[in-house]
């Protein structure tokens, strides 16, 4: 399984994800819950995406082609999922 990693050590934040940025693991520490609630989504959608690009790289590289097995969304979907992103969650 392709996976990827993205930790911050100022917050104390690490998270793994999949393809696509399915979290996989999430891990906090004392330092992160200074953060304050905002803070800490921030920071955890921040890493998210961090994690996801890489993971969403390794499998361009491992794969090529990702369209042909299913995993890459049509322009539309994609702005569809967008559109119920909740702003909250935004970063």
């Amino acid at each position: 399984m392709i996976t990827a990693n993205a930790h911050d050590p100022d917050t104390g934040v690490s998270v793994e994800v999949g393809p696509g940025g399915g979290l996989l693991d999430l891990a906090l520490d004392a330092r992160s819950l200074r953060l304050g609630p905002s803070g800490l989504a921030k920071a955890v959608l921040g890493l998210v995406d961090t994690a996801t690009a890489r993971a969403n790289a390794r499998v361009r590289r491992a794969v090529g082609d990702v369209s042909a097995l299913g995993l890459g969304v049509a322009p539309r979907m994609a702005e569809s999922v967008e559109d119920t992103t909740p702003e909250t969650w935004r970063v």
